[in-house]
């Protein structure tokens, strides 16, 4: 018997390691309930996490498989279970960021021996590709480059059924949390995500280009909420959109890319979590005012672009990429709020939190040195409402009370012509300070 322990993998097509493991003889999955995960976390991703386990298990059960969910330390749980059932061998996707690299070396200390770690969850893996001096990429077009040349997808089917086992009489299959969101969640499990990856690429893709800026993200693949827990492969989606053809299906692809890009980051720089990217704008004067992070973190700025886009993160867990990018900009640059504590309780609101992509969003739109992003690009708030939601449906719908219009609609909390100048003129003095 083998065991595939999923992590941020909750499916079963496209998974190298339960397609490696199925080829060495009868398999039996595992998801662990991690306490250093889950009790860190806020209700609505637990509740997100805990329905597409039980869709998961509910796939396995579909082809005759079994699903094992036991809660507790991973170097605990799956050192017990392979002891228990006499497993031959482990198989899991790999996982990069810092706490899942300290977790897996934990687990195969705890066996004794090695984990078959196989990937899956990027398209290309972290510390794939390299420059050719073999450092790592800072700076996304060149890495986009090696990334589009070196972009194979080979899909593997998932399992029409599972060899039967031989479990112990009464072994405990164990039970899943069910917990309430306080925000309303899509529909879980790989079929939905499959099902809304072919609905995106037939009704939407064709035009992602021209409609990926929208504050309202209705141009969107709402697909991120799949692709953080592995329920639907990056690389079918990839090749599913590059076989639909067409500039929006370049475009969204290299949004996957930009997804990889982030992995790669993190993983070369775990430093990325608390410091930022280019350690020079750690000496910018952070003003860490709890009654400022408050109104920025509730959506009571002032400002109806800002507010607009926290209001939406907390009612639904969802935000678009342009939102995402104004609300970080106001945080970082206009507030000079420290960013690690506004990016975490930003992710912590998200559905789709993952860690890689939201740490380098923030530092990108922060202008904290990923990519060698601007630090001098600063949005005006305003004509950013006025591009990317066009008659103020969007801004009615947040926040009534602007009208729909993107001017303050009463006195905000910062004068932002003044906070914008403030920001530039201490950029500018870090910016001329020696790069270590």
């Amino acid at each position: 018997m083998n065991l595939v322990w999923h992590r941020a993998d909750l499916r079963l097509h496209d998974h190298p390691a339960l397609d490696a493991a199925l080829r060495a003889g009868p398999v039996l999955g595992l998801v662990v309930l991690d306490p250093n995960i889950l009790q860190n976390t806020t209700l609505r991703r637990r509740a997100w996490f805990y329905r597409n386990v039980t869709a998961l298990r509910q796939a396995y059960a579909r082809r005759g498989g079994v699903l094992l969910v036991r809660a507790g330390l991973p170097w605990e749980v799956v050192s017990r279970v392979v002891a228990e059932l006499g497993v031959q061998q482990v198989y899991a996707v790999r996982n990069s960021t810092p706490y899942a690299r300290f977790r897996d070396a934990k687990v195969e200390q705890a066996l004794g021996r090695a984990v078959r770690w196989l990937p899956g969850q990027y398209i290309l893996e972290p510390g794939t590709l390299r420059k050719p001096d073999g450092s790592p990429y800072t700076v996304f077009t060149p890495f986009s480059k090696r990334w589009w040349a070196a972009l194979e997808p080979t899909l593997l089917e998932a399992p029409q059924r599972f060899l039967p086992l031989n479990l112990p009489p009464g072994y405990e299959l164990g039970s899943i949390p069910q917990e309430q969101s306080d925000v309303p969640l899509p529909p879980a499990g790989e079929e939905a995500a499959l099902g809304r990856l072919e609905a995106f690429v037939q009704a939407k893709l064709p035009a992602y280009h021209q409609t990926r800026d929208g504050l309202a993200g209705e141009g969107v693949s709402r697909l991120s909420y799949y692709f953080t827990l592995g329920v639907l492969s990056p690389r079918l989606a990839a090749q599913r959109a590059l076989r639909r053809g067409g500039e929006g299906a370049q475009k969204w692809v290299n949004e996957l890319c930009w997804r990889d890009f982030s992995g790669d980051l993190l993983y070369h720089r775990p430093g990325m979590l608390t410091q930022a990217f280019d350690p020079r704008w750690e000496a910018l004067p952070w003003n860490d005012d709890a009654e400022l992070f408050e109104a920025w973190l509730s959506g009571q700025t002032g400002i109806p672009v800002v507010d607009a886009g926290m209001r939406e993160l907390r009612a639904t867990g969802f935000l678009s990429n342009r939102a995402r990018m104004v609300v970080a900009q106001f945080a970082v640059k206009l507030a000079l709020l420290p960013w690690p504590k506004c990016e975490r309780a930003f992710r912590d609101l998200l559905l789709d939190g993952d860690n890689a992509s939201n740490l380098q969003g923030w530092h990108w739109a922060g202008g904290l040195g990923v990519d060698a992003a601007p630090y001098f690009r600063v949005f005006n708030l305003v004509a950013q409402a006025e591009a990317h939601d066009p008659g103020g449906a969007w801004l009615r719908r947040w926040v009534p009370e602007s009208g729909g219009r993107p001017q303050p609609y009463r006195r905000p909390w910062l004068d932002l012509e003044q906070a914008r100048r403030r920001y530039l003129a201490a950029a500018e003095k870090v910016a001329k300070q020696k790069r270590s």
